[in-house]
């Protein structure tokens, strides 16, 4: 099973980021960075064991796999949450990011 098929059809809370974080499935969830005038955490970096998640919210397609990758060098935290703004620039053409 993928770590993201139980997330909400919908940005996550707070609160949901912390249930994720307490999960034994999943190693470490954090936000990328939030989308201006949008609610919630649309922008999620999800590692399972020695694999990572770049996952975007998109509201009309659901959470979508925007880029996976192993977990084994820091800078691939970096170079995940790179690649999910430039998607959001597509999903979110108005917003900017706030970190």
């Amino acid at each position: 099973m993928r770590p993201f098929e139980s997330l909400p059809d919908r940005a996550l809370t707070d609160a949901e980021l912390r249930a994720l974080r307490e999960s034994d499935a999943i190693t470490e969830a954090a936000p990328m960075a939030l989308v201006a005038h949008e609610p919630g955490i649309r922008l999620l970096a999800l590692q399972r064991d020695e694999t990572l998640y770049g996952l975007g919210y998109d509201p009309e397609e659901g959470w979508t796999v925007v880029t996976e990758r192993g977990a084994d060098d820091p800078k691939d935290l970096e170079a995940v949450r790179d690649v999910l703004r430039g998607w959001a620039d597509g999903v979110y053409r108005d917003a900017t990011h706030v970190d």
